[in-house]
Protein backbone atom coordinates (compact mmCIF):
# COMPACT_ATOMS: atom_id res chain seq x y z
CA UNK A 1 0.00 0.00 0.00
CA UNK A 2 2.81 2.43 0.87
CA UNK A 3 4.47 1.91 -2.50
CA UNK A 4 1.24 2.52 -4.44
CA UNK A 5 0.56 5.76 -2.54
CA UNK A 6 4.00 7.15 -3.29
CA UNK A 7 3.64 6.42 -6.97
CA UNK A 8 0.18 8.03 -7.20
CA UNK A 9 1.37 11.21 -5.47
CA UNK A 10 4.19 11.70 -7.94
CA UNK A 11 2.68 11.34 -11.42
CA UNK A 12 4.89 14.06 -12.87
CA UNK A 13 8.10 12.51 -11.56
CA UNK A 14 10.56 11.59 -14.32
CA UNK A 15 10.51 7.93 -15.33
CA UNK A 16 14.16 7.46 -14.32
CA UNK A 17 13.29 8.55 -10.78
CA UNK A 18 10.39 6.13 -10.63
CA UNK A 19 12.56 3.24 -11.82
CA UNK A 20 15.15 4.09 -9.15
CA UNK A 21 12.62 4.27 -6.31
CA UNK A 22 10.62 1.20 -7.22
CA UNK A 23 13.25 -1.48 -6.35
CA UNK A 24 13.83 0.17 -2.95
CA UNK A 25 10.12 0.10 -2.10
CA UNK A 26 9.80 -3.50 -3.25
CA UNK A 27 12.77 -4.44 -1.07
CA UNK A 28 11.08 -2.85 1.97
CA UNK A 29 7.85 -4.66 1.19
CA UNK A 30 9.75 -7.93 0.78
CA UNK A 31 11.45 -7.48 4.17
CA UNK A 32 8.13 -6.85 5.89
CA UNK A 33 6.61 -9.88 4.22
CA UNK A 34 9.58 -11.97 5.34
CA UNK A 35 9.07 -10.90 8.97
CA UNK A 36 5.38 -11.82 8.67
CA UNK A 37 6.37 -15.20 7.23
CA UNK A 38 8.65 -15.89 10.18
CA UNK A 39 5.90 -14.82 12.58
CA UNK A 40 3.39 -17.15 10.94
CA UNK A 41 5.88 -20.04 10.97
CA UNK A 42 6.45 -19.43 14.68
CA UNK A 43 2.73 -19.39 15.40
CA UNK A 44 2.33 -22.69 13.55
CA UNK A 45 5.15 -24.28 15.58
CA UNK A 46 3.68 -22.88 18.79
CA UNK A 47 0.32 -24.46 18.00
CA UNK A 48 2.09 -27.82 17.60
CA UNK A 49 3.70 -27.53 21.02
CA UNK A 50 7.19 -26.96 19.55
CA UNK A 51 7.83 -23.95 21.74
CA UNK A 52 11.63 -23.75 21.46
CA UNK A 53 11.51 -23.85 17.66
CA UNK A 54 8.78 -21.22 17.72
CA UNK A 55 10.98 -18.91 19.81
CA UNK A 56 13.73 -19.04 17.18
CA UNK A 57 11.23 -18.15 14.41
CA UNK A 58 9.83 -15.25 16.43
CA UNK A 59 13.39 -14.03 17.05
CA UNK A 60 14.07 -14.01 13.31
CA UNK A 61 10.85 -12.09 12.73
CA UNK A 62 11.89 -9.46 15.28
CA UNK A 63 15.32 -9.09 13.67
CA UNK A 64 13.63 -8.38 10.35
CA UNK A 65 11.11 -5.96 11.83
CA UNK A 66 11.96 -4.52 15.26
CA UNK A 67 8.54 -2.90 15.49
CA UNK A 68 6.60 -6.14 15.05
CA UNK A 69 4.91 -6.17 18.48
CA UNK A 70 2.96 -9.35 17.80
CA UNK A 71 6.22 -11.28 17.36
CA UNK A 72 7.57 -9.97 20.69
CA UNK A 73 4.42 -10.95 22.51
CA UNK A 74 4.40 -14.38 20.91
CA UNK A 75 8.11 -14.87 21.71
CA UNK A 76 7.58 -14.23 25.42
CA UNK A 77 4.56 -16.55 25.54
CA UNK A 78 6.35 -19.36 23.67
CA UNK A 79 9.46 -18.88 25.78
CA UNK A 80 7.53 -19.20 29.02
CA UNK A 81 5.90 -22.39 27.76
CA UNK A 82 9.25 -23.79 26.58
CA UNK A 83 10.79 -23.29 30.02
CA UNK A 84 7.90 -25.00 31.83
CA UNK A 85 7.81 -27.96 29.41
CA UNK A 86 11.60 -28.42 29.57
CA UNK A 87 11.61 -28.39 33.37
CA UNK A 88 8.83 -31.01 33.46
CA UNK A 89 10.66 -33.20 30.93
CA UNK A 90 13.87 -32.84 32.91
CA UNK A 91 12.08 -34.09 36.05
CA UNK A 92 10.69 -37.09 34.14
CA UNK A 93 14.11 -37.96 32.66
CA UNK A 94 15.82 -37.74 36.02
CA UNK A 95 13.24 -39.99 37.63
CA UNK A 96 13.71 -42.51 34.82
CA UNK A 97 17.46 -42.64 35.53
CA UNK A 98 18.84 -40.43 32.74
CA UNK A 99 20.36 -37.37 34.44
CA UNK A 100 22.49 -36.45 31.42
CA UNK A 101 19.51 -36.11 29.09
CA UNK A 102 17.65 -34.31 31.88
CA UNK A 103 20.47 -31.77 32.21
CA UNK A 104 20.42 -31.44 28.44
CA UNK A 105 16.92 -29.97 28.70
CA UNK A 106 18.32 -27.08 30.71
CA UNK A 107 21.14 -26.63 28.19
CA UNK A 108 18.53 -26.28 25.46
CA UNK A 109 16.73 -23.61 27.47
CA UNK A 110 20.02 -21.80 28.17
CA UNK A 111 20.66 -21.54 24.43
CA UNK A 112 17.10 -20.36 23.85
CA UNK A 113 17.41 -17.68 26.52
CA UNK A 114 20.60 -16.43 24.90
CA UNK A 115 18.77 -16.11 21.58
CA UNK A 116 15.96 -14.18 23.25
CA UNK A 117 18.42 -11.72 24.77
CA UNK A 118 19.91 -11.10 21.31
CA UNK A 119 16.64 -9.49 20.22
CA UNK A 120 16.31 -7.41 23.39
CA UNK A 121 13.83 -9.55 25.30
CA UNK A 122 14.02 -11.35 28.63
CA UNK A 123 11.87 -13.95 30.33
CA UNK A 124 10.86 -14.09 33.97
CA UNK A 125 12.04 -17.55 34.99
CA UNK A 126 10.45 -19.70 37.73
CA UNK A 127 11.95 -19.05 41.16
CA UNK A 128 13.34 -22.57 41.38
CA UNK A 129 14.80 -22.60 37.86
CA UNK A 130 18.42 -21.79 38.78
CA UNK A 131 18.55 -24.16 41.77
CA UNK A 132 16.99 -27.03 39.83
CA UNK A 133 19.34 -26.42 36.93
CA UNK A 134 22.47 -26.43 39.11
CA UNK A 135 21.33 -29.50 41.02
CA UNK A 136 20.65 -31.42 37.84
CA UNK A 137 23.96 -30.33 36.30
CA UNK A 138 25.76 -31.64 39.39
CA UNK A 139 23.83 -34.92 39.16
CA UNK A 140 24.83 -35.35 35.51
CA UNK A 141 28.49 -34.66 36.32
CA UNK A 142 28.42 -37.12 39.23
CA UNK A 143 26.77 -39.74 37.00
CA UNK A 144 29.55 -39.44 34.41
CA UNK A 145 32.21 -39.72 37.09
CA UNK A 146 30.49 -42.81 38.47
CA UNK A 147 30.27 -44.39 35.02
CA UNK A 148 33.95 -43.57 34.47
CA UNK A 149 34.88 -45.33 37.69
CA UNK A 150 32.81 -48.37 36.78
CA UNK A 151 34.39 -48.57 33.33
CA UNK A 152 37.87 -48.37 34.87
CA UNK A 153 37.09 -51.18 37.34
CA UNK A 154 36.01 -53.39 34.42
CA UNK A 155 39.11 -52.55 32.33
CA UNK A 156 37.22 -50.45 29.81
CA UNK A 157 39.95 -47.84 29.91
CA UNK A 158 38.99 -45.84 26.83
CA UNK A 159 35.41 -45.45 28.03
CA UNK A 160 36.60 -44.35 31.46
CA UNK A 161 38.80 -41.63 29.98
CA UNK A 162 35.95 -40.39 27.79
CA UNK A 163 33.56 -40.21 30.75
CA UNK A 164 35.99 -38.23 32.89
CA UNK A 165 36.61 -35.77 30.08
CA UNK A 166 32.88 -35.33 29.48
CA UNK A 167 32.32 -34.79 33.18
CA UNK A 168 34.33 -31.58 33.02
CA UNK A 169 33.33 -30.69 29.48
CA UNK A 170 29.59 -30.09 29.94
CA UNK A 171 27.16 -28.67 32.48
CA UNK A 172 29.35 -25.83 33.76
CA UNK A 173 31.38 -27.83 36.32
CA UNK A 174 32.86 -26.11 39.35
CA UNK A 175 36.60 -25.92 39.83
CA UNK A 176 36.38 -28.73 42.40
CA UNK A 177 34.52 -30.93 39.89
CA UNK A 178 37.08 -30.16 37.16
CA UNK A 179 39.95 -31.05 39.49
CA UNK A 180 38.22 -34.30 40.46
CA UNK A 181 37.89 -35.29 36.80
CA UNK A 182 41.56 -34.45 36.21
CA UNK A 183 42.56 -36.64 39.15
CA UNK A 184 40.39 -39.51 37.94
CA UNK A 185 41.68 -39.35 34.36
CA UNK A 186 45.31 -39.19 35.52
CA UNK A 187 44.78 -42.15 37.83
CA UNK A 188 43.11 -44.32 35.20
CA UNK A 189 45.79 -43.57 32.59
CA UNK A 190 48.55 -44.56 35.02
CA UNK A 191 46.67 -47.71 36.05
CA UNK A 192 46.19 -48.56 32.38
CA UNK A 193 49.90 -47.95 31.72
CA UNK A 194 50.79 -50.32 34.56
CA UNK A 195 48.63 -53.07 33.08
CA UNK A 196 50.18 -52.56 29.64
CA UNK A 197 53.62 -52.85 31.18
CA UNK A 198 52.68 -56.10 32.93
CA UNK A 199 51.34 -57.45 29.63
CA UNK A 200 54.68 -56.66 27.89
CA UNK A 201 53.47 -53.67 25.91
CA UNK A 202 56.19 -51.17 26.88
CA UNK A 203 55.59 -48.61 24.13
CA UNK A 204 51.89 -48.47 24.90
CA UNK A 205 52.68 -48.10 28.61
CA UNK A 206 55.11 -45.26 27.88
CA UNK A 207 52.58 -43.38 25.72
CA UNK A 208 49.78 -43.76 28.27
CA UNK A 209 52.02 -42.46 31.03
CA UNK A 210 52.83 -39.46 28.83
CA UNK A 211 49.11 -38.82 28.37
CA UNK A 212 48.71 -38.89 32.15
CA UNK A 213 51.44 -36.26 32.43
CA UNK A 214 49.59 -34.02 29.97
CA UNK A 215 46.12 -34.17 31.54
CA UNK A 216 46.90 -30.99 33.46
CA UNK A 217 48.93 -28.07 32.18
CA UNK A 218 50.87 -28.23 35.46
CA UNK A 219 50.93 -31.80 36.75
CA UNK A 220 51.46 -32.51 40.41
CA UNK A 221 54.82 -33.72 41.68
CA UNK A 222 53.26 -37.08 42.53
CA UNK A 223 52.09 -37.48 38.92
CA UNK A 224 55.50 -36.52 37.54
CA UNK A 225 57.23 -39.10 39.72
CA UNK A 226 54.72 -41.83 38.83
CA UNK A 227 55.03 -41.11 35.11
CA UNK A 228 58.82 -41.15 35.34
CA UNK A 229 58.80 -44.54 37.07
CA UNK A 230 56.47 -46.08 34.47
CA UNK A 231 58.42 -44.66 31.53
CA UNK A 232 61.78 -45.74 32.92
CA UNK A 233 60.44 -49.25 33.43
CA UNK A 234 58.96 -49.27 29.92
CA UNK A 235 62.26 -48.20 28.36
CA UNK A 236 64.20 -50.75 30.38
CA UNK A 237 61.83 -53.51 29.30
CA UNK A 238 61.41 -52.56 25.65
CA UNK A 239 64.61 -50.94 24.37
CA UNK A 240 66.30 -52.79 21.50
CA UNK A 241 70.08 -52.51 21.09
CA UNK A 242 70.86 -52.23 17.38
CA UNK A 243 74.17 -52.66 15.59
CA UNK A 244 74.63 -51.46 12.01
CA UNK A 245 77.31 -53.08 9.87
CA UNK A 246 79.19 -51.07 7.17
CA UNK A 247 77.36 -50.33 3.93
CA UNK A 248 78.36 -52.48 0.97
CA UNK A 249 77.48 -52.26 -2.73
CA UNK A 250 76.94 -54.73 -5.54
CA UNK A 251 79.67 -54.60 -8.22
CA UNK A 252 77.45 -52.88 -10.80
CA UNK A 253 76.53 -50.10 -8.38
CA UNK A 254 80.13 -49.65 -7.27
CA UNK A 255 81.34 -49.50 -10.87
CA UNK A 256 79.06 -46.56 -11.58
CA UNK A 257 79.14 -44.64 -8.27
CA UNK A 258 82.63 -45.56 -7.18
CA UNK A 259 83.63 -47.07 -3.86
CA UNK A 260 83.61 -43.66 -2.18
CA UNK A 261 79.80 -43.43 -2.43
CA UNK A 262 79.12 -46.32 -0.07
CA UNK A 263 81.81 -45.00 2.28
CA UNK A 264 80.20 -41.54 2.28
CA UNK A 265 76.73 -43.04 2.83
CA UNK A 266 78.02 -45.09 5.74
CA UNK A 267 79.67 -42.00 7.26
CA UNK A 268 76.51 -39.90 6.86
CA UNK A 269 74.42 -42.55 8.61
CA UNK A 270 76.88 -42.93 11.47
CA UNK A 271 77.49 -39.24 12.01
CA UNK A 272 73.88 -38.13 11.78
CA UNK A 273 71.02 -40.61 11.63
CA UNK A 274 72.35 -43.38 13.88
CA UNK A 275 73.27 -40.84 16.56
CA UNK A 276 69.62 -39.79 17.04
CA UNK A 277 67.62 -42.98 17.54
CA UNK A 278 64.00 -42.80 18.70
CA UNK A 279 62.80 -43.99 22.07
CA UNK A 280 63.12 -47.75 22.54
CA UNK A 281 66.12 -47.94 20.18
CA UNK A 282 69.74 -47.81 21.37
CA UNK A 283 72.66 -47.97 18.95
CA UNK A 284 75.65 -50.22 19.66
CA UNK A 285 79.14 -48.75 19.32
CA UNK A 286 79.99 -49.07 15.59
CA UNK A 287 83.75 -49.25 16.24
CA UNK A 288 83.40 -52.24 18.55
CA UNK A 289 81.10 -53.94 16.04
CA UNK A 290 83.52 -53.42 13.16
CA UNK A 291 86.42 -54.73 15.22
CA UNK A 292 84.50 -57.92 15.96
CA UNK A 293 83.43 -58.24 12.32
CA UNK A 294 87.01 -57.92 11.08
CA UNK A 295 88.00 -60.71 13.40
CA UNK A 296 85.19 -62.94 12.19
CA UNK A 297 85.68 -62.20 8.49
CA UNK A 298 89.49 -62.71 8.61
CA UNK A 299 90.04 -60.91 5.34
CA UNK A 300 86.85 -62.07 3.64
CA UNK A 301 84.65 -59.39 2.09
CA UNK A 302 81.31 -61.19 2.20
CA UNK A 303 78.93 -60.24 4.97
CA UNK A 304 76.39 -62.89 5.88
CA UNK A 305 73.53 -62.92 8.39
CA UNK A 306 75.25 -65.75 10.23
CA UNK A 307 78.51 -63.81 10.69
CA UNK A 308 76.64 -60.64 11.66
CA UNK A 309 74.62 -62.64 14.19
CA UNK A 310 77.80 -63.96 15.77
CA UNK A 311 79.13 -60.39 16.05
CA UNK A 312 75.87 -59.28 17.69
CA UNK A 313 76.21 -61.98 20.27
CA UNK A 314 79.77 -60.88 21.05
CA UNK A 315 78.83 -57.23 21.65
CA UNK A 316 75.44 -57.85 23.33
CA UNK A 317 73.21 -56.35 20.61
CA UNK A 318 69.66 -57.49 19.92
CA UNK A 319 69.44 -56.73 16.20
CA UNK A 320 71.85 -56.19 13.36
CA UNK A 321 71.23 -54.05 10.29
CA UNK A 322 72.85 -55.01 6.96
CA UNK A 323 72.71 -52.42 4.15
CA UNK A 324 73.54 -53.28 0.55
CA UNK A 325 73.33 -50.94 -2.44
CA UNK A 326 71.65 -53.32 -4.84
CA UNK A 327 70.69 -51.41 -7.99
CA UNK A 328 71.14 -48.23 -9.97
CA UNK A 329 69.48 -46.78 -13.06
CA UNK A 330 70.80 -43.64 -14.77
CA UNK A 331 68.63 -42.13 -17.49
CA UNK A 332 69.12 -39.08 -19.71
CA UNK A 333 65.85 -37.37 -20.63
CA UNK A 334 64.54 -34.29 -22.48
CA UNK A 335 67.73 -34.14 -24.51
CA UNK A 336 68.46 -31.23 -26.84
CA UNK A 337 71.06 -32.57 -29.28
CA UNK A 338 72.94 -30.22 -31.66
CA UNK A 339 75.26 -31.39 -34.45
CA UNK A 340 78.49 -29.60 -35.43
CA UNK A 341 81.22 -30.25 -37.99
CA UNK A 342 84.97 -29.93 -37.61
CA UNK A 343 88.02 -30.63 -39.75
CA UNK A 344 90.65 -32.91 -38.18
CA UNK A 345 93.93 -34.42 -39.31
CA UNK A 346 94.05 -38.17 -39.71
CA UNK A 347 97.10 -40.40 -40.30
CA UNK A 348 96.32 -42.97 -42.96
CA UNK A 349 98.49 -45.64 -44.58
CA UNK A 350 99.03 -45.38 -48.32
CA UNK A 351 100.98 -48.41 -49.40
CA UNK A 352 104.12 -48.59 -47.32
CA UNK A 353 103.88 -45.01 -46.18
CA UNK A 354 101.72 -43.14 -43.68
CA UNK A 355 100.43 -39.75 -44.65
CA UNK A 356 98.30 -37.04 -43.09
CA UNK A 357 94.92 -36.11 -44.57
CA UNK A 358 92.24 -33.63 -43.57
CA UNK A 359 88.86 -35.12 -42.74
CA UNK A 360 85.46 -33.62 -41.89
CA UNK A 361 83.82 -35.15 -38.81
CA UNK A 362 80.67 -34.59 -36.75
CA UNK A 363 80.43 -33.98 -33.02
CA UNK A 364 77.42 -33.17 -30.83
CA UNK A 365 76.44 -31.15 -27.78
CA UNK A 366 73.72 -32.46 -25.46
CA UNK A 367 71.59 -30.59 -22.93
CA UNK A 368 69.01 -32.40 -20.84
CA UNK A 369 68.03 -33.89 -17.50
CA UNK A 370 69.91 -36.70 -15.80
CA UNK A 371 67.98 -38.98 -13.40
CA UNK A 372 69.53 -41.35 -10.87
CA UNK A 373 67.52 -44.10 -9.19
CA UNK A 374 69.43 -46.00 -6.52
CA UNK A 375 68.03 -48.87 -4.48
CA UNK A 376 69.29 -50.49 -1.30
CA UNK A 377 68.28 -53.69 0.45
CA UNK A 378 68.17 -53.58 4.26
CA UNK A 379 68.12 -56.81 6.25
CA UNK A 380 67.53 -57.08 10.01
CA UNK A 381 69.05 -60.14 11.67
CA UNK A 382 69.03 -61.47 15.23
CA UNK A 383 71.99 -62.90 17.21
CA UNK A 384 71.26 -66.38 15.87
CA UNK A 385 71.83 -65.12 12.31
CA UNK A 386 68.16 -65.41 11.44
CA UNK A 387 66.70 -62.81 9.09
CA UNK A 388 63.80 -61.20 10.97
CA UNK A 389 62.87 -58.50 8.49
CA UNK A 390 63.78 -57.03 5.13
CA UNK A 391 62.80 -53.91 3.22
CA UNK A 392 63.96 -51.72 0.34
CA UNK A 393 64.89 -48.05 0.50
CA UNK A 394 65.47 -45.97 -2.60
CA UNK A 395 66.19 -42.49 -3.86
CA UNK A 396 65.42 -40.82 -7.18
CA UNK A 397 67.05 -37.48 -7.99
CA UNK A 398 67.16 -35.45 -11.19
CA UNK A 399 69.40 -32.59 -12.29
CA UNK A 400 70.48 -30.82 -15.50
CA UNK A 401 73.44 -32.05 -17.52
CA UNK A 402 75.48 -30.91 -20.48
CA UNK A 403 78.07 -32.97 -22.29
CA UNK A 404 79.68 -33.42 -25.68
CA UNK A 405 79.69 -36.50 -27.83
CA UNK A 406 82.39 -37.43 -30.34
CA UNK A 407 83.52 -40.75 -31.75
CA UNK A 408 87.18 -40.20 -31.09
CA UNK A 409 89.54 -38.05 -29.08
CA UNK A 410 87.90 -34.64 -28.42
CA UNK A 411 91.40 -33.18 -28.13
CA UNK A 412 91.66 -33.41 -31.91
CA UNK A 413 88.75 -31.03 -32.38
CA UNK A 414 89.08 -27.32 -32.79
CA UNK A 415 86.08 -26.48 -30.63
CA UNK A 416 84.77 -22.89 -30.29
CA UNK A 417 85.36 -21.43 -26.84
CA UNK A 418 81.64 -21.34 -26.02
CA UNK A 419 81.38 -25.11 -26.60
CA UNK A 420 84.47 -26.20 -24.66
CA UNK A 421 82.38 -26.65 -21.50
CA UNK A 422 80.57 -29.59 -23.13
CA UNK A 423 83.82 -31.57 -23.27
CA UNK A 424 85.28 -30.45 -19.92
CA UNK A 425 85.46 -33.58 -17.73
CA UNK A 426 85.47 -31.46 -14.56
CA UNK A 427 82.15 -29.83 -15.46
CA UNK A 428 80.57 -33.18 -16.29
CA UNK A 429 81.85 -34.73 -13.04
CA UNK A 430 80.51 -31.80 -11.00
CA UNK A 431 77.04 -32.22 -12.53
CA UNK A 432 76.99 -35.88 -11.59
CA UNK A 433 78.41 -35.17 -8.14
CA UNK A 434 75.56 -32.79 -7.31
CA UNK A 435 72.94 -35.38 -8.23
CA UNK A 436 74.79 -38.15 -6.40
CA UNK A 437 75.03 -35.97 -3.28
CA UNK A 438 71.25 -35.48 -3.31
CA UNK A 439 70.77 -39.21 -3.83
CA UNK A 440 73.01 -39.95 -0.87
CA UNK A 441 71.18 -37.57 1.46
CA UNK A 442 67.72 -38.83 0.52
CA UNK A 443 68.83 -42.46 0.63
CA UNK A 444 70.32 -42.03 4.10
CA UNK A 445 67.01 -40.64 5.39
CA UNK A 446 65.02 -43.45 3.74
CA UNK A 447 67.32 -46.11 5.22
CA UNK A 448 67.28 -44.62 8.72
CA UNK A 449 63.53 -43.96 8.84
CA UNK A 450 62.73 -47.36 7.36
CA UNK A 451 65.06 -49.13 9.79
CA UNK A 452 63.63 -47.39 12.85
CA UNK A 453 60.06 -48.03 11.67
CA UNK A 454 60.76 -51.73 11.20
CA UNK A 455 62.37 -52.01 14.63
CA UNK A 456 59.60 -50.10 16.42
CA UNK A 457 56.92 -52.15 14.69
CA UNK A 458 58.14 -55.12 16.70
CA UNK A 459 57.83 -53.28 20.02
CA UNK A 460 54.24 -52.94 21.25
Amino acid sequence: MAVETILRKAPAMPSVRVRTLLPLMLLIASACASAEDRLNEGLALQSQGRFVDAVYRFSEAIEKDRELVQARDALRAAGDSAVMVAMDEADDLERSGDPVEAAGQYQTIDQMLSRIRQVGERLTLPSDYSDNRRTLFNTAIDWRMFEGDRAAEEGRWDEAVIMYRRARGDFLPSRIQVEASYDAETRVLLDWAGIELEDDFPRSAYDLAQQALEVRDSPTRETVVSVRDVQESALAAGTIVVAVVPVIADPGVRDWLGGEFEVALDADLNLDHWTRPPLFVAMADPLILRTELRGLLRGQTTQSPLLVGRALDLIGADLGVMIRLSGIDVVEEDIDRVEYEAVVQRNVRQGARRTTVMDTVQYYTLDGMLTYHVESDIILVDPSGREVNRFTASSTQTGPFTRGEFDGDPGQLEIPTNLEVFFDPTVIADQMRIIERDVLEELAVAIAVGTYDQILSGIR
